[in-house]
């Protein structure tokens, strides 16, 4: 289960956790300050896959010690947060909280490695590491700034998990667009409750209930004895199934959201959307196994899913006015289901997998 936070606590905790901050709290984008919260949200998981594998190596020979000094870090930042105090000009916060994000990424990045080479493990400890993230924004109802302090924890317990610096990472140039897209669709669905209350931290257990749920999918998947099987690895619509079922979930709550935008508020829906983001994640870590064009990395999901929780931020207003415009986020997702499904994208797959 440690490993499992590891990889969760950037996009799920840290990512959540700033851009709450930045958005409800406020930034300022006229000084320096504001522009170093954007690099580990949005540079670093571009970065990381274009390193070359002399860094690759060092990161993972130096994880440990690159955890502990997120700690620290983290310790640093989380303090004068505790109350929901966020000062948006402070230099030494924006500092901490960024120097915290840009090891977050990578430590995730690199538990990624680790918990696919385990992949008969991967459903229960998956399911732990979910209702742990859960119960941060359990709390979050009166901390409202607390999952900061979760990937500070997440961090410190990787410190104790025995990394192998044996093992060769991964530079994945596989692309998976459909569950970038599902990623951007199913943050943008989850950031909307938190931008409609504010400050209000009610939206706390509404995201800890979507994110219980989803550790219930987890554990679904374990207990129907879910396995990745060699016939598996060979057909990618087989391990995109978690993920168009996440979809139709997901698009069913978007449309009666559209219908009736009081249900933002519902804690039906935010079961519903937990259980797109638990067929999301089982997708992710099923495609992650699989080598080649088909492979999922897990940086391109991250990124899509800080991407979509700032898009919703951003036009969040607007659906007050326009109550069915939310349903254009799901527009990308379908769009790439239906490009996977095509002659062109099978053509593509087949001439990748043909040796030259």
């Amino acid at each position: 289960m440690r490993a499992h936070l590891a990889v969760l606590q950037f996009p799920l905790l840290y990512c959540f956790g700033v851009l709450v901050c930045l958005s409800v709290y406020g930034v300022d984008f006229n000084s320096v300050s504001g522009y170093l919260y954007v690099i580990p949200l949005l540079v670093a998981p571009a970065a990381l896959s274009r390193l070359r594998p002399r860094a690759l190596g060092w990161l993972r020979r130096h994880v440990r010690p690159l955890a502990a000094i997120g700690v620290a870090l983290g310790a640093a930042a989380y303090r004068p947060l505790h109350l929901g105090f966020w000062d948006k000009q402070s230099l030494a916060q924006s500092v901490a909280v960024s120097g915290l994000g840009l090891i977050s990424v990578a430590v995730g990045w690199l538990a990624l490695t680790h918990t696919t080479s385990q992949p008969a493990r991967t459903p229960v400890p998956l399911a732990g590491a979910l209702a742990v993230v859960a119960a941060f924004f359990a709390l979050a109802r009166w901390y409202p700034l607390i999952p900061i302090l979760g990937v500070t924890l997440c961090l410190a317990l990787a410190v104790t998990i025995r990394w192998n610096e044996d093992t060769a990472v991964r530079r994945t140039t596989g692309r998976a667009p459909f569950l970038n897209a599902l990623a951007f669709y199913l943050a943008a669905e989850l950031g909307e409750v938190v931008w409609d209350l504010g400050v209000d931290s009610s939206w706390g257990p509404q995201l800890a209930l979507a994110f219980a749920t989803a550790a219930l999918v987890a554990m679904i998947w374990w207990l129907a004895g879910a396995r990745v099987t060699t016939r598996a690895l060979g057909r990618p619509w087989f391990l995109a199934g978690a993920g168009v079922a996440a979809l139709a979930i997901a698009g069913t709550a978007s449309v009666v959201t559209a219908w009736q935008p009081s249900f933002v508020l519902h804690p039906l829906r935010h079961v519903l959307l937990g259980l797109a983001v638990g067929g999301l994640i089982v997708a992710v870590f099923n495609r992650m196994l699989v080598r080649g064009p088909d492979a999922a990395t897990g940086q391109g999901v991250w990124l899509w899913f800080t991407i979509g929780l700032a898009v919703s931020n951003v036009y969040s207003l607007q659906f007050e006015a326009f109550p069915a415009g939310r349903l254009a986020f799901a527009l990308p997702a379908v769009a790439a289901l239906l490009w996977q499904r095509g002659p062109t994208a099978r053509r593509h797959r087949r001439e990748l997998a043909e040796p030259t």
